[in-house]
């Protein structure tokens, strides 16, 4: 199941052709990320939105989401990325090809229907 919530932010920031921190959409989510069990949480919440994605033929949503400290997605979608044969190639290539290919598709796309 998708959180409402979470996926209506990823996409409001995708056609704003931005990014995110973990920490602030964990905000959209009620949490404070202050305990490890809310970290693994929100994990799974991007988990579930990248499944809704690929299964509809849509990018990564959860390419947006990244670290305040470097600008980059965490460990989490990297290892998402390689489990599902998503990425091939190095991190850094893949984040920058997936944004540019989230952004192009939001840029005119509606919210799928569920």
């Amino acid at each position: 199941m998708v959180h409402r919530a979470v996926y209506r932010k990823l996409i409001e920031v995708a056609k704003a052709r931005q990014t995110i921190p973990f920490v602030e959409l964990g905000q959209v989510a009620d949490m404070t990320l202050e305990s490890d069990a809310d970290t693994k949480t929100l994990g799974l919440i991007l988990d579930n939105i990248a499944d809704y994605e690929v299964a509809g033929g849509r990018p990564l949503l959860p390419v947006l989401v990244v670290n305040r400290s470097d600008n980059m997605p965490g460990a989490g979608l990297f290892e998402y990325a390689k489990r599902k044969k998503l990425q091939t190639g190095d991190n850094a290539t893949f984040f920058a090809t997936e944004l540019t290919r989230v952004f192009e598709h939001w840029a005119t796309a509606k919210m799928p229907r569920r």
